[in-house]
């Protein structure tokens, strides 16, 4: 019988999302950044310990520079520290230059201070650019964890996609970055936060978020048992108060189901070793 695969990931945005919503340095935002970065993370560390379950973490260029002991904390403890820009911009909003600066500095930054090179990416926004899976295959990444042409099963990138006026949209060429679906009824932000901008009126009760997350996970272990179910989390968002129950249940229910926990990194190794691009 089939296990069901469960990623738990982190989206560590620290205050560089902030700093391109409202650049005013708003101290209210700020704080946001603060506690994700000195108390949220910390706590869902800890939680990831007592539950014995390793995470894949999306911490952007700048957020590693102003909170590096929680990263190297992260690292130590065994989790996998993925790609996530510099400053948190959205890519589909920069040219080629642009995106290719906002890119190398993130790797600049993970080198400089935590000495790694990432494996995989995650776009800021969960939006690439038609230069986005390029430039991951120029600098060596083997994984996308961005992708939404599946819901459930790890596949190939493509790239080189061209709409032909009055015509077909001309596919382009599979490549060798392993796009791992991200599903959005798994994120915890539009669920839990009441946001005026960019609107997400969330707030919604606990209990309907942690029967949501597991009916999906339920529902592949049902008709796609060999599938992947990534969570994405925020550090300023779960690990506020009782919120952290609906993810320790989520944990322990996946438990039940007979889930393995992998990251991500072991997920695209694993999904290229069983499916070679021809």
């Amino acid at each position: 019988m089939t296990s069901p695969t469960v990623c738990v990931t982190v989206d560590f945005d620290g205050h560089a999302i902030w700093l391109q919503w409202d650049p005013t340095l708003s101290p209210a935002k700020m704080g946001r950044a603060d506690f994700a970065g000195t108390v949220g993370l910390p706590r869902m560390l800890d939680l990831f310990a007592a539950e014995d379950v390793p995470a894949t973490i999306y911490v952007p260029g700048h957020t590693v520079e102003v909170f590096p002991e929680v990263c190297r904390r992260a690292l130590a403890e065994g989790h996998e520290i993925g790609h996530h820009g510099y400053l948190h911009k959205d890519h589909t909003s920069l040219d080629i230059e642009a995106e290719r600066r906002e890119f190398v500095r993130g790797l600049d930054a993970y080198d400089r201070i935590l000495g790694l090179r990432p494996r995989g990416f995650r776009a800021p926004g969960g939006d690439l650019s038609a230069n986005s899976i390029p430039l991951a295959l120029e600098h060596g990444l083997s994984y996308d964890a961005s992708g939404t042409a599946h819901d459930y099963l790890p596949y190939y990138a493509r790239v080189g996609d061209a709409w032909i006026p009055d015509g077909p949209l001309a596919l382009g060429d599979l490549v060798d970055v392993v796009e791992i679906p991200l599903l959005g009824s798994m994120i915890d932000v539009p669920q839990m936060e009441f946001l005026v901008r960019p609107p997400m009126p969330g707030l919604h009760a606990y209990d309907k978020i942690l029967k949501m997350w597991c009916d999906e996970l339920d529902w592949m272990c049902e008709f796609q048992p060999d599938g992947v179910l990534s969570l994405v989390l925020h550090p300023t968002t779960i690990p506020r108060g009782a919120r952290l129950r609906v993810l320790r249940d989520f944990l322990r229910h996946a438990k039940a189901k007979g889930a393995r926990f992998l990251r991500h990194g072991e997920v695209a190794d694993t999904f290229r070793a069983t499916h070679p691009l021809s």
